[in-house]
């Protein structure tokens, strides 16, 4: 009867649930926050998760990148960071007002190394020749102030010194090495002297038969080194 009469009380409307509160970029968390590299050119992509402050991931947040010296390493706006020169660098993500940092440290490796010559040919004693070694990373760059050590395999037929220079010392052949961390490369190197002939007298007079007069040769190469054990016909 009531549910019939005009004085009848209408029923109250279920309370207005509260507007959610925004989405605030609070944290970042990066794929990766140490970034090693042994070349240069190299590259490594770093992907950045955000969450806002009930820590949920804001799928689509935008997201933009820094880094502290480009002379070292660069970071594109997707975040792949690039390889540049030795050094480090710090990489920024930043979402709002969050951020996360990654660490980048660049310390080229030797791959292969370059020798100027690597076959040498010395026709006398005491020639030299200058080498020079180029030290490359796997990408291929050069590594500027690599320190390369120089060897060889017999002092006794040529010699080499700490700046490569080789000095032909003994007639035979041996092999210079150049090494630079654990990386090598070789030069084949041969003596082999081409002489000369001296003797000690060009003219002969004799005042009477079976008078007789020693002569001697001597064999040189083309610096005045002696060839030791040099066979002479006569």
């Amino acid at each position: 009867l009531l549910a019939c009469g005009d004085g009848g009380t209408t029923p109250t409307s279920p309370p207005t649930p509260p507007t959610p509160p925004t989405p605030v970029a609070t944290s970042i968390t990066l794929s990766a926050t140490t970034l090693s590299f042994s070349s240069l050119g190299a590259t490594q992509q770093l992907s950045a998760t955000v969450k806002d402050q009930n820590g949920a991931t804001m799928s689509g947040a935008s997201v933009t990148w820094a880094t502290s010296a480009a002379s070292v390493a660069t970071v594109s706006s997707t975040g792949l960071v690039t390889s540049v020169a030795d050094g480090t660098a710090t990489i920024t993500a930043t979402s709002g007002s969050a951020n996360a940092t990654a660490a980048v440290t660049i310390a080229q490796a030797a791959a292969s190394i370059e020798l100027s010559d690597t076959v040498l040919s010395f026709l006398a004693l005491d020639d030299t020749t200058q080498l020079t070694a180029t030290v490359k990373d796997v990408t291929g760059n050069d590594i500027s102030g690599a320190t390369v050590t120089w060897t060889t395999s017999d002092t006794a037929v040529a010699t080499v010194s700490d700046s490569g220079l080789v000095t032909s010392v003994a007639d035979g052949s041996t092999t210079v090495t150049a090494t630079s961390g654990s990386v090598t490369a070789t030069a084949s190197v041969t003596v082999a002297q081409v002489v000369a002939l001296s003797l000690s007298d060009s003219t002969l007079t004799f005042a009477s038969l079976a008078d007789t007069t020693r002569l001697t040769a001597t064999v040189t190469d083309a610096n005045g080194e002696t060839v030791s054990g040099a066979t002479v016909t006569w």
